[in-house]
């Protein structure tokens, strides 16, 4: 449920090196993006430039309480220099025994018993890419088209399949290639459809002249490592066998482990465990909650590039609203989703709005909480928050207050809070 973008222009040249070096002239990119391009590969936008900067909260007495609805009692690859060291040892890794469904270290896919075609290869690339996400590393090995194949292996079909899909002549042809012996590398970022098509053309002529994967490829964003490359191109992978055709471009992201929300969290009265219900009518956009909006899906997309878990999105995204929209007293809604980040400003309701554009731009269920709250003041008031689905338990998010943090509330007392209300669309 991600953005598509608008208008990309890259100058850059693609070199690929060790003991001899093989290189891709420099080129400009300019590329117009389909404004349905939805999906994790193109999640940041490139339409004009947003101001992201610090929002003051100076002078701000309602950030801490917010009074603001309506109440029936008060009223989200060259290698490093110098010659290559091929006998070098290799990081890739070897000794991964996790295994998605059969603990042997092997990422499976349904497959081809009659060999590897572009079909099994796509199925392999979602697997290794739900593996990545999952484990915050590449597998042992990958299971394609009954055979079972090192990464680096894997890599070099993607890659053929890659370029076969741009046009190339080319045969999908299983050969030997070996690890990338010294892995370095830490760019991220977007590349563009003919950048990284570019980039695959350049290693795979890598791996013709030196039958091992590089150690990193250069590009427009910088040293792109081993491991993110392969991450990346099955990215593109998975993204063509379930929508039909490549992406505008691929965002480059660094492998990580996602983190977990504190077990602490769960038993918390501001949280509600998830019992099952549809969450289709949580990630949709509504009059108040744009979730299309282009302004929405840039700031969503730069707010959680390079995250891969829906906690570390979802508190990247709670945490800039908190400390970036300031308080404004008045109630119901007056700014939406929208207006609030145009002003840098709005009551609980408008940062609410805010949170759940953002939230469900980013692919995460987030609904609304209407209720009664008696805050640190001892004053009770009418009040509305979000409530963000991770696993599950939904996390209330509450914005309003620099006291709170993602499922944590403390500037009110969520014992003794009344719910009037929860939504997945606020009715006023």
């Amino acid at each position: 449920m991600l953005l598509a973008c608008m208008l990309l222009m890259n100058t850059a040249g693609y070199a690929v090196a060790a003991d001899n070096t093989a290189s891709v002239a420099g080129y400009t990119v300019e590329e117009q993006c389909s404004e349905h391009s939805q999906c994790e590969l193109m999640n940041e936008s490139e339409t004009g430039s947003l101001d992201t900067g610090e929002q003051s909260t100076a002078g701000d007495p309602g950030k801490n309480e917010s009074p603001c609805t309506p109440d029936a009692d008060e009223t989200t690859v060259t290698e490093s220099g110098g010659p290559l060291n091929v006998n070098g040892s290799s990081s890739s890794p070897g000794s991964v025994t996790v295994n998605l469904e059969n603990s042997t270290g092997t990422v499976r896919a349904a497959g081809d018993s009659a060999g590897i075609t572009s079909v099994t290869i796509r199925e392999a690339a979602a697997d290794l890419v739900k593996y990545i996400e999952t484990h915050g590393k590449l597998p042992a090995t990958v299971s394609v088209g009954g055979q079972k194949l090192d990464t680096a292996r894997f890599l070099d079909l993607m890659l053929k399949d890659l370029l076969k899909l741009a046009g190339s002549r080319i045969s999908l042809t299983l050969r030997t290639v070996g690890n990338a012996p010294n892995p370095s590398g830490s760019a991220t970022g977007k590349l563009s459809k003919s950048a990284y098509l570019k980039v695959a053309s350049s290693v795979l002529k890598f791996i013709d002249s030196n039958r091992r994967a590089p150690n990193y490829v250069s590009s427009a964003i910088g040293k792109i490592s081993y491991d993110n490359l392969v991450y990346a191109v099955a990215s593109i992978l998975t993204f063509q066998g379930s929508s039909g055709r490549l992406p505008n471009y691929v965002t480059v992201k660094k492998i990580s482990t996602s983190t977990a929300p504190p077990a602490s969290l769960r038993n918390r009265a501001e949280n509600d465990p998830y019992t099952g219900e549809s969450t289709s009518r949580y990630l949709a956009a509504t009059a108040n909650c744009q979730v299309n909006d282009q302004a929405i899906k840039s700031l969503a997309a730069n707010l959680t590039a390079g995250l891969t878990g829906a906690w570390d999105k979802a508190t990247a995204i709670f945490n800039w609203v908190r400390d970036r929209i300031s308080y404004s007293f008045y109630y119901n809604t007056r700014y939406g989703a929208v207006g609030t980040l145009r002003y840098r400003t709005g009551n609980c309701v408008d940062h609410s709005h805010l949170l759940v554009a953002l939230f469900r731009a980013s692919g995460i269920a987030a609904r609304y909480v209407h209720g009664t709250c008696t805050f640190t003041s001892g004053n009770t008031y009418g009040h509305v928050w979000a409530q963000v689905l991770v696993g599950d338990t939904w996390y209330a998010a509450d914005a309003t207050s620099s006291k709170n943090s993602l499922g944590a509330v403390n500037s009110w007392n969520t014992a003794t809070a009344k719910i009037k209300g929860i939504y997945a669309s606020l009715p006023f």
